[in-house]
């Protein structure tokens, strides 16, 4: 079992549909991308990574998804999601948007707290 990142240009990864990526875009991807091949055994829109097996990613229904990406194939997620004009989403429809996003997440970081000289000196400003 595993956890899926998902490309899409949905807010919400299970609507993909209605704001889909094409298959011809991502077919066009894949053949204009040195580092993406077609493995047909495992699906018409089933691609591997730099020749790799275990760096998958698959179009269907409007979506692009891999499975528990490694950090090297989550950023080359993140390349196809900007191509692509869509994002990169988890399971849970939250946003992943930078680099360190995978281990680090941004929306997982808590905010930072003002403190009191911080809080002054904006008082002061207005």
């Amino acid at each position: 079992m595993g956890w899926e990142m998902h490309i899409t240009r949905a807010e919400c990864w299970t609507e993909s549909e209605t704001q889909p990526i094409g298959s011809e875009e991502w077919v066009q991807l894949v053949n204009h991308d040195e580092e993406l091949a077609f493995d047909r055994r495992n699906g018409e829109f089933h691609a591997i990574w730099k020749g790799q097996e275990t760096c998958w990613l698959e179009w269907n229904d409007g979506e692009i998804c891999s499975k528990s990406p490694t950090q090297p194939l989550y950023e080359k997620m993140l390349e196809i999601a900007t191509a692509l004009n869509a994002h990169l989403r988890d399971d849970d429809d939250r946003p992943y948007l930078l680099p360190g996003d995978l281990l680090n997440p941004s929306w997982a970081r808590p905010a930072t707290k003002t403190s009191l000289w911080q809080k002054i000196i904006r008082f002061f400003k207005k």
